[in-house]
């Protein structure tokens, strides 16, 4: 299949911003919502995204948008082209407007944003390979065919048997009580578990350390607040559960390899990459 990425970026638009009509005449255009919401025109058509909406826009469509929530909206967008029909096929079956469950796109457009924003050799080349893997889940969801088998994170994945259930009342547990200091012993305790057989386990299923499952679970949530709110990084460190600022700063430096406040100008900030 022959195409070319010729665009990356993530941006924020302030509330009652947006973007006039127009159109590209040569480039399909991407664009997920990861915070906020709009109101977009495709055409005649008008539609009301939200945060985890992904809009597909084929090359030529007029289209325009204008933000209506308070905090503005965030969105990942890409822009490519092509001239073959096999793939231009593939795009035809696209829906205008999917939901991404479970973050898998935002996960790989990501990406491509930030190869496109470090540019390693070969940036181009991987960046378009992630964008071919983008297309096959939006024609998937699109398809309404079940995608969740494909990631091998998802808790859908996990078996029925005693083991793999452990680690999901576990994960469950850690989720609604994400805000607190709790200990190895809480979650046994809170799951029905002893807290040896939970130790050996989450072993034994993750290849981490229950201490080790916990805290990637609160790193994970860390970023998902850093990149999906205007929480500032105090605020963040309350809601997880942290004595303290320098506790979260330290912390996410161990798991991140920079402090929260580098990670937060990265992913809060406009980063454009013309190909």
């Amino acid at each position: 299949m022959d195409y070319k990425l010729t665009f990356s970026g993530r941006f924020h638009y302030r509330c009652g911003g947006g973007v006039s009509f127009h159109q590209h005449r040569d480039d399909y255009q991407i664009q997920l919502v990861y915070g906020g919401s709009a109101n977009i025109r495709i055409n005649s058509e008008i539609i009301h995204v939200t945060s985890g909406d992904v809009v597909f826009l084929k090359r030529g469509s007029y289209h325009e948008f204008f933000v209506d929530s308070k905090n503005g909206m965030r969105t990942l967008e890409v822009k490519f082209q092509t001239e073959d029909s096999e793939f231009i096929a593939l795009l035809d079956k696209i829906s205008t407007c999917i939901r991404d469950e479970g973050e898998r796109l935002f996960g790989i457009f990501s990406q491509i944003v930030m190869e496109g924003y470090r540019q390693v050799f070969p940036y181009k080349a991987m960046s378009n390979a992630l964008l071919l893997e983008c297309i096959a889940l939006m024609v998937r969801i699109s398809q309404s065919e079940n995608i969740s088998s494909l990631d091998a994170t998802s808790p859908s994945t996990i078996d029925s048997s005693k083991q793999s259930q452990l680690v999901a009342d576990v994960t469950e547990y850690i989720s609604l009580n994400i805000n607190k200091h709790i200990t190895i012993n809480d979650i046994a305790k809170g799951c029905g578990y002893s807290s040896d057989y939970l130790y050996r386990v989450i072993k034994r299923e993750t290849g981490r350390t229950a201490v080790q499952f916990v805290n990637n679970l609160k790193f994970k949530q860390a970023k998902r607040m850093i990149q999906h709110t205007e929480l500032s990084l105090s605020e963040i460190a309350w809601n997880l559960g942290f004595s303290s600022l320098q506790y979260f700063s330290r912390f996410f430096r161990q798991h991140a390899g920079v402090s929260p406040s580098e990670y937060m100008t990265k992913v809060r900030s406009l980063i454009r990459t013309d190909y």
